[in-house]
């Protein structure tokens, strides 16, 4: 049970994120104590045994996309270095540590799917099921292999990264994640040797050596279900959409839907064995009109070879977004037809592809996770740090996604980012300024002194000034309490509202313009 206090942060990232939005109730540092991340670190073995408590150094990597530094060495050269009071070696040990993060996220998720009600929404919930891949430049990275990137077309060096997400009627959540090593690797590429033989990273990595990517995708779904996501429906690309993996997850009591690859499996059809393309050739000229959807369609419900009954929905005009395509290049023409296939046979022809839609959900999460959030970009050469980084980026989305079911103006993840980003890189413009005036005043203070013998008392004041300008913070928060005079009979009315500490002009207007008021102020 979640019984301590978070104490306030310490850190340029619970500077700026302090008044991160006037009008906005819920905060990235008010999360950690709502959703009581201290108590699930903790339950997952996650615990301080040297330096800072694993809750602060959490905190502040999980802020450093928010003011677009990408790495601690980054942010330890910025003017503000001064605020972290961790160093390098404690962020890079914490990285690098053979940390539980599987159990830590599941119970994080588990919390996040009781705040949110995933249980009352079960029947519109869908899984969906894709890989992705992670590229990387270096040459010594743990277990590094060759693995096919979609968006460059062509076999990168990288990690393979499958991922399984939750789509509700509101958001797309990530709920867990595997790599997967392909055969063949760079000659340099060292492999992994955890300390903890049956620990988190030591499971990781015996799965991603040993298991293909349909056993390791079926394992995820076990353990989902387990966990107590529930959804009637699984949602997958064509390169899982095969007649063994959908049986299988039809034994796990899901339903499959999936797009169809052109190839040579038979389909049978009034005892008649048929290919995808025989099929069609067969059924296009039945193709009816969706003005729902603005697609041609026709259900045909046919047996795959192992018995298992299913349907395949033809539909012509269908084209699918693009979302990873690079500038300048090449765009493959889109197949003139497409085909679908469900285990569900009361689903129409329509309810089918308007279901698959929501398949690119979770495209949308890979690339606003790797444009805005990190996932891919970690350096460090240990698989540990590797591990840490996905799960990093998979727990920023969750908080994101989280504040923008709680928040109705934010459409989408995009724009609640877009939003932090702004408030954060204003604050921090502030902090630069300040630390800009600070300096100046002592530089000014420094030169007087070597034109006359100051006295004690000034000395004393030149070596205050560094302290001073340290511990001073521009921008703080303050709880303006506006009282009505004992006289008059009204309960007293508090706002909140957070200024520049060397700009109080407005307070003395505001006392001026109210007088019937007592204005108090109180700083936090």
């Amino acid at each position: 049970m979640h019984n301590r206090k978070l104490a306030r942060f310490q850190g340029q990232i619970e500077t700026v994120l302090k008044n991160f939005r006037a009008d906005l109730e819920l905060r990235i540092k008010e999360l950690f104590a709502v959703l009581h991340i201290q108590s699930h670190l903790t339950g997952a073995g996650i615990r301080k045994y040297e330096g800072f408590r694993p809750v602060h150094l959490l905190f502040v990597l999980t802020n450093l996309v928010f003011l677009h530094i990408k790495t601690v060495h980054d942010l330890l050269q910025r003017p503000f270095k001064f605020m972290v009071q961790a160093q390098k070696d404690s962020f890079y040990r914490f990285k690098k540590a053979e940390w539980s993060w599987g159990p830590f996220y599941r119970r994080f998720l588990a919390l996040l799917g009781r705040r949110l009600k995933w249980s009352q929404t079960a029947e519109e919930n869908c899984l969906i099921l894709d890989t992705s891949a992670l590229p990387k430049r270096g040459k010594r990275l743990e277990n590094l292999s060759f693995v096919y990137d979609h968006s460059q077309r062509k076999v990168v060096k990288g990690y393979e990264l499958l991922t399984l997400g939750l789509l509700t009627p509101r958001n797309f959540y990530p709920v867990n994640f595997g790599h997967h090593f392909s055969q063949t690797a760079p000659a340099e590429a060292p492999e992994a040797q955890p300390r903890k033989t049956r620990g988190d990273l030591a499971r990781r990595l015996k799965e991603a050596g040993t298991l293909t990517k349909p056993a390791l995708a079926l394992k995820m779904l076990k353990a989902a279900l387990a966990q107590g996501i529930s959804a009637p429906y699984l949602l997958v690309d064509a390169w899982f959409t095969s007649p063994k993996f959908c049986q299988d997850v039809k034994d796990l009591s899901l339903h499959v839907i999936g797009r169809l690859k052109r190839d040579r499996t038979l389909y049978y059809w009034h005892g008649t064995g048929y290919t995808l393309d025989q099929l069609y050739q067969v059924h296009k000229h039945c193709l009816v009109k969706a003005a729902a959807l603005g697609l041609s369609l026709i259900r045909v419900p046919v047996d795959c070879g192992n018995g298992l009954p299913g349907a395949i929905i033809f539909t012509k005009g269908y084209k699918e977004p693009d979302l990873e395509t690079l500038p300048g290049g090449k765009v493959e023409a889109e197949p003139p037809w497409a085909a679908f296939f469900t285990t569900d046979l009361t689903l129409t022809a329509a309810e089918v592809v308007k279901k698959y839609l929501g398949r690119w959900a979770i495209e949308v999460f890979f690339k606003e996770a790797k444009q805005r959030l990190g996932l891919g970009q970690e350096q460090g050469r240990s698989f540990a740090a590797q591990v840490y980084s996905v799960t990093q980026a998979f727990f920023r989305y969750s908080l994101l996604a989280y504040l923008q079911e709680h928040d109705e103006r934010s459409q989408t993840i995009g724009d609640l980012f877009r939003q932090m980003e702004e408030e954060t890189g204003k604050l921090t413009y502030l902090e630069r300024l300040w630390q800009y005036l600070a300096a100046f005043l002592k530089t000014v203070l420094n030169t007087l002194a070597q034109f006359c013998d100051p006295e004690p008392q000034f000395r004393a004041y030149l070596n205050a000034s560094p302290v001073l300008s340290t511990t001073f913070h521009p921008c703080r928060g303050a709880k303006l309490e506006l009282i009505r005079r004992p006289m008059l009979p009204v309960c007293a009315t508090v706002t909140q509202c957070n200024y520049l500490y060397f700009d109080s002009q407005w307070v003395k207007q505001f006392v001026l313009r109210n007088s019937n008021y007592v204005l108090r102020k109180r700083f936090f």
